[in-house]
């Protein structure tokens, strides 16, 4: 017997494959949910400071209440958007077959391959109404509530879309058929009966944009910076998040913001676990007037120019609202004034962002697959249907919260030049770590299990029956998973500036460059984060043709 077989051997015994799945149980448990909800246990062991410091301020709760109540705001009003501008689109992808419908698909998913310093600072330079504003762009928009709203469209117009599509491809198209032979028009028979089967689709796209929008930092602080044309200031209009980021920066200096800082965090990740799950709860048990109908009205709507209406009108908002603005930037550094630079500064940082990227989506799927696995495989015990439900918490939780109580739960490791990196890294594990989970998850559940037990029945190995019947099937979701945690952790803003305020990575150079004003230098930056990440988004389109959300 070879080494590889002894290997093979020794990996496949029950007491090895229980002792993996205990490990990556605790791993889960113990380095990224436990650190996630952290910041919680502040509330406890600090609440005087907290009591002293803020609610016993009446500046400072105003300051608070006003950035978070700003951030639901945003979030609701950004989820109402993407769902009227996004079905028509969903729609679209599902049931029509059309020239030109491959090249659609892959439209949708281009702003996903955009990090979120780069496209922050791509909108605002369109939209943004500055004093110099560069050619080209509008330049339209001086309020920054209506600004943060256009970027957060950008940023989960796709996952609302994808998500709609994969309900709607599941819906069977007989139904609708069966109406309208019995005279429905098609709106009718859409409305009263493919909609109230939405509903699954509708909170899960409704809950990927929610909490996209609420947890949106960088690029909000990227795009403020930008209108106002500095650094912003305490005084500035303020999101939570970006309040986190505001105060985090300040902390170092002056101790006595961080029961400030963490009672925002705990408010955030509290009202968003809550809301978020009063909104599915809603979404799923109100009653919608959709059993009634509107004949003459809606025969008129179904027929004519009105369908063609909406999905032009459809198709154009995907145009002019998300991907001319995710890259108009390329407009402004081939208009702009080039500007000497130190790039040196800059490739170390993107040396950083890579490495760090890489580890993080290492440790993803080496941890993330083994979890997966024994939640579907486990579905019916009480404890896989818990880590189902926890894999999703750092999902909603706002990555600055995110970021700063895991800061606060690693703050007693020795001091020394690895700590920010070995910070960066595990803060990145803990937001990314979830999307490689849900792919799998998601995968593994449309495998037929008779495929695996009629190997397991040839005498393969448990190993052995993964790695040549099931891995084939579901490789196209892991790298799915892997390519989005890596794109994700390049592009993160607002947890590394939560976990290390002076982070050498390429995001915060473009914050850096951006805060000083050297514009064509943080557009070149964000081109090359741009086309490094797109690289991995062709990948990504090469090896599965189902897109993942």
């Amino acid at each position: 017997m070879g080494s590889g077989d002894r290997l093979l051997e020794f990996i496949s015994r029950r007491g090895f494959r229980k002792g993996w799945t205990v490990f990556n149980i605790a791993f889960f448990l113990l380095f990224i949910i436990l650190p996630t909800v952290f910041i919680l246990s502040y509330a406890v062991t600090d609440w005087s400071k907290i009591q002293n410091y803020v609610l016993n301020d009446p500046a400072t709760m105003d300051l608070i209440i006003g950035a978070v109540a700003v951030s639901f705001e945003i979030a609701a009003i950004v989820t109402v958007i993407d769902f009227i501008a996004g079905l028509p689109v969903a729609w679209m992808m599902a049931r029509k077959e059309f020239r030109g419908k491959q090249f659609l698909d892959t439209l949708i998913d281009m702003p996903l391959a955009v990090p979120t310093a780069a496209l922050g600072f791509s909108a605002a330079i369109f939209w943004a109404a500055t004093p110099n504003p560069p050619p080209f762009s509008l330049a339209v928009i001086s309020s920054p509530m209506l600004l943060i709203i256009l970027l957060h469209v950008v940023f989960s117009y796709p996952y609302m879309v994808r998500s709609l599509t994969a309900i709607l491809g599941g819906i069977d198209e007989t139904y609708e058929t069966a109406g309208r032979t019995l005279g429905a028009s098609r709106l009718t028979a859409v409305r009263t009966i493919t909609l109230p089967l939405f509903r699954a689709g509708l909170v899960t796209g409704a809950i990927l944009c929610f909490a996209r929008s609420l947890s949106e930092t960088g690029g909000t602080i990227i795009a403020l910076a930008t209108l106002y044309g500095r650094k912003m200031v305490e005084g500035d209009f303020q999101t939570g998040p970006t309040l986190i980021g505001l105060w985090k920066d300040a902390s170092v200096s002056d101790p006595s913001l961080l029961p400030a800082l963490a009672f925002v965090s705990i408010l955030l990740i509290v009202l968003a676990l809550v809301l978020l799950l009063v909104l599915k709860v809603v979404i799923m048990k109100v009653r919608l007037p959709l059993r009634k109908v509107w004949p003459t009205p809606e025969k008129l709507l179904s027929r004519g120019l009105f369908p063609k209406f909406k999905d032009s009108s459809a198709v154009l908002f995907l145009a002019a609202i998300v991907l001319v603005p995710s890259f108009f930037i390329f407009t402004y550094v081939f208009t702009g004034t080039p500007a000497q630079a130190d790039w040196g500064l800059f490739i170390d940082a993107l040396v950083t962002s890579f490495a760090v990227a890489s580890v993080v989506t290492v440790v993803d799927l080496v941890t993330g697959i083994p979890l997966a696995l024994y939640i579907v495989k486990n579905r019916s015990g009480r404890l896989a249907q818990l880590l189902d439900v926890l894999v999703n918490v750092p999902l909603i939780v706002p990555t600055a919260a995110l970021g700063f109580s895991l800061g606060l739960f690693w703050s007693t490791l020795d001091s020394g030049a690895a700590v920010p990196i070995l910070l960066i890294i595990l803060a990145h594990i803990a937001f990314t770590y979830p999307l490689v989970v849900r792919n799998v998850v998601g995968a593994v559940e449309g495998v037929d299990p008779a495929f695996e037990e009629t190997a397991r029945t040839l005498g393969a190995r448990p190993l052995q029956s993964f790695r040549r019947v099931l891995l084939p099937m579901i490789k196209g979701s892991i790298l799915a998973g892997a390519i989005m945690a890596f794109t994700r952790s390049l592009g993160e803003t607002g947890a590394t500036l939560a976990v290390v305020a002076n982070a050498n990575t390429a995001p915060v150079y473009i914050v850096n460059l951006v805060n000083s004003q050297s514009y064509y230098l943080a557009a070149m930056a964000c081109i090359i984060l741009i086309i490094i990440s797109y690289m991995f988004m062709l990948l990504l389109r090469r090896f599965t043709r189902e897109e993942v959300v």
